[in-house]
């Protein structure tokens, strides 16, 4: 299995901070938030024991709020004790967690603290709601220069324009992305075992199809390519199994099936075990991250953007020029991402330079990534749905060149470890699809 020790957080503390005392409900999945220095970088594990294997690796937004969930697999009148070290320019502070399992809690041991969103906290940040009226007006440079998303053609993909004008006519704050380079994943295919079965991905690609040109007769040709990619989904909660720490993830993305570049972005959700001997835990962390290959080899975690499972993602990548126009040839590889249940959302430039992008295929994938260069185990994400899937012909009139994912030159991927079947995508209708974990490994 990868081994993750690459980050500062496996070094000895140098400082030691008084416990947190807690109770959990068990059997259910409980939000811990503990705040320490902005953007540290975190590992949650069992006291006296930091085996990669049972170690959850997390980040401190800018505020130093660290979040994580547990879920307890019973009730206990023992005290669980966990370890939280977390590394900043050097330093090494630990926090000791002490957590009491129970349907109830006590004055010594409440329930954990629930941060409020960023919004509630600094209200001068929301961004007011745009009419329809000014939502229809809004021009692809002024969207790119309001980071917000691009407008999709109502009458070509209808979902895809309701759920961008969900995005824009409802208050949201914007996060100024703070990027940490994870040394340890990154999401790019690897091997593929047939026509439609890879070993880390899952899900649908649109591809460039064959059609017959009409300059020359009876000559054939490729259809355009793509530059834009979108769709939504709700972050799966996931469990791990014993002895193993488990990844997935979804995301929306440009190329990467027989090509170098890939530009992506989605949201990333890992869990481990931790066993107490007289109980267990599953520890699950889940954040959003871009990657730009093969500029980018590894992801680009947003810190400061915050997630919880069950939340609504809204996520758009695109290649185009700095006034907002869409083009593979323009100078950036472009991710939003709206936590729709928060409203907080972040918009990313990122020079595409010396990159080509080809547009071959627009891709939803669910995929366990690549760590430490070997494929872990899938999380078990049960089911998960991704809908308003869409994408855009590179070169079309302004807009216009929308399309669904279903439909064209479309294949169905699979993910599979030799003769076992790990994840499985199912078309619902032309706009949505569903992923279903099958197994670990």
């Amino acid at each position: 299995m990868p081994d993750d020790r690459s980050f500062e957080s496996r070094k000895t503390p140098n400082e030691f901070a008084a416990p947190r005392h807690y109770t959990i409900a068990p059997n259910i999945h409980t939000p811990v938030t503990i705040r320490t220095a902005p953007h540290a970088v975190c590992s949650v594990h069992a006291e006296g024991n930091d085996d990669p294997k049972h170690t959850l690796t997390v980040y401190a937004d800018g505020e130093g709020v660290v979040r994580f969930h547990i879920q307890p697999s019973s009730a206990t009148q023992d005290i669980a004790r966990l370890e939280i070290d977390c590394a900043i320019n050097g330093n090494i502070v630990r926090y000791p967690l002490r957590l009491r399992v129970n349907a109830e809690p006590t004055r010594e041991m409440p329930w954990p603290p629930l941060e409020k969103p960023l919004a509630e906290r600094h209200e001068s940040l929301v961004r007011p709601a745009l009419s329809l009226d000014e939502a229809m007006r809004l021009t692809d440079e002024q969207a790119f220069a309001r980071e917000l998303p691009l407008r999709p053609n109502p009458d070509e993909v209808p979902k895809a324009f309701n759920a961008w004008l969900r995005c824009v006519s409802t208050p949201g704050y914007r996060i100024k992305p703070n990027l940490l380079s994870n040394p340890d994943i990154t999401h790019g295919k690897r091997k593929q075992h047939s026509t439609a079965n890879f070993t880390n991905w899952c899900g649908f690609e649109r591809l460039r199809s064959l059609q017959v040109s009409p300059v020359f007769k009876g000559g054939v040709t490729l259809s355009e390519p793509y530059d834009w990619v979108m769709g939504t989904w709700h972050v799966p909660f996931v469990t791990s199994e014993p002895g193993a720490k488990t990844y997935s993830a979804l995301w929306v993305g440009l190329d990467g099936d027989g090509t170098v570049d890939l530009a992506q972005a989605g949201t990333e959700q890992e869990a481990t075990n931790i066993n107490l001997g007289f109980i267990q835990f599953t520890l699950s962390n889940y954040y959003a991250w871009t990657e730009f290959l093969p500029q980018q080899p590894t992801e680009q975690v947003i810190t400061n953007f915050a997630i919880n499972p069950g939340d609504e993602i809204f996520t758009e990548v695109s290649v185009g020029n700095a006034d907002g126009t869409l083009s593979l040839n323009g100078a950036f590889g472009r991710f939003f991402i709206i936590n729709l249940t928060t409203g907080a959302y972040a918009s990313i430039s990122t020079p595409r330079a010396p990159t080509t992008v080809s547009g071959r295929e627009a891709v939803w994938i669910m995929e366990r990534p690549t760590v430490g260069g070997s494929l872990p185990d899938l999380a078990n994400y049960g089911s998960a749905v991704m809908y308003n899937a869409s994408a855009r012909k590179a070169n079309s009139p302004r807009y216009q060149g929308y399309v669904t994912y279903l439909g064209g030159n479309n294949k169905q991927d699979t993910m599979v470890n030799g003769a076992d079947t790990l994840s499985t995508v199912t078309a619902i209708d032309a706009n949505s699809m569903r992923f279903d974990w099958r197994a670990f490994n």
